[in-house]
């Protein structure tokens, strides 16, 4: 399942986004409120190597939290990590975090890394080191969100709060803050506000985790047209707009009995195994009232599909 990058593409390193020569610039002594911009589309290379995912990079959004996720010790460059299973998005999800996590002077780890330092750490918050109650980590047939709660405990990054149905001004709030979000949501349907309608993908597709990592108001001060950053493990990075994204969530428990978001807040200063531990049991007593759906992954956009 590996896809060659398209020529144009090819020179660009992994995650790079928009240059600040392409985000929209306004003027200070603008009076009047901009037009809403509308949801770039996302463009996909027809190929069979995913080497390096597919980004989004021309007319991409600014993310106005980044200032704030960079205080908060995210770092924003983190490249995303696909997944390498057809139920492995819960995995590469942990690891792209995991990566993002990490202070940059702490040096970067490759893919095959990240993925052994996320089942290390989930081990060992999970297994009989545990002073909570056993839970078993299986990122080898998806992840639900008890899973999902207990790894990033491991790796210290706390759930401050958890939306089991989707909430734009909440959202918004918790990324303009510098947390991330974690959501899982329908394949198909969060994918599908980023194509254009001849590419959409028709019916459910599968439970997915991905990462909402970046925020634009769009210019206005309502947070229902705010645009959201996706990184998908599988199609790569892309914006949707907040009704999209309520969509996705709510397509994921329509169809599949599960879905919502997480706000997820890096905890640099939780380091001892009895802090992680801790930590993951309180990520899953805020995560205790999501339907525990087995969040899997889906494959890879082609255009060649009919939609």
């Amino acid at each position: 399942m590996k896809d060659a990058l398209a020529p144009e593409l090819a020179a660009r390193p992994a995650g790079s986004v928009a240059s600040a020569a392409q985000r929209l610039e306004r003027d200070s002594f603008q009076d009047t409120k901009p037009a809403p911009r509308s949801v770039p589309r996302l463009t996909v290379p027809d190929a069979t190597d995913i080497s390096e995912l597919p980004y989004l990079r021309d007319l991409a959004p600014e993310n106005e939290a980044a200032q704030a996720q960079a205080d908060k010790g995210w770092t924003s460059t983190a490249s995303i990590i696909a997944q390498n299973s057809d139920k492995g998005c819960g995995e590469a999800t942990l690891a792209f975090l995991s990566r993002a996590s990490r202070s940059v002077t702490k040096g970067t780890l490759c893919e095959k890394e990240e993925r052994e330092a996320v089942r290390e750490s989930a081990a060992r918050v999970s297994g009989s080191r545990s002073v909570h109650a056993k839970v078993d980590v299986n990122l080898d047939d998806g992840a639900t969100p008890a899973e999902m709660a207990t790894a990033l405990g491991g790796l210290g990054i706390e759930i401050t709060d958890g939306f089991a149905d989707f909430d734009a001004a909440a959202t918004s709030q918790a990324l303009k803050a510098g947390q991330l979000g974690m959501a899982l949501v329908d394949s198909n349907a969060i994918l599908n506000g980023a194509l254009t309608p001849e590419q959409r993908r028709s019916g459910p597709g599968q439970l997915h985790w991905v990462t909402i990592d970046g925020i634009n108001s769009n210019g206005t001060a309502d947070t229902s047209d705010d645009l959201f950053r996706v990184k998908d493990p599988v199609n790569g990075e892309y914006w949707v707009s907040a009704r999209d994204l309520e969509n996705a969530v709510q397509a994921g428990k329509e169809h599949h009995g599960s879905g919502g978001i997480f706000a997820l807040e890096n905890r640099t200063n939780v380091g001892s195994p009895q802090e992680r531990d801790a930590l993951a049991q309180l990520n899953r007593e805020r995560t205790a009232s999501f339907t525990d759906g087995n969040g899997g992954g889906s494959k890879r956009l082609s255009l060649g599909e009919s939609s």
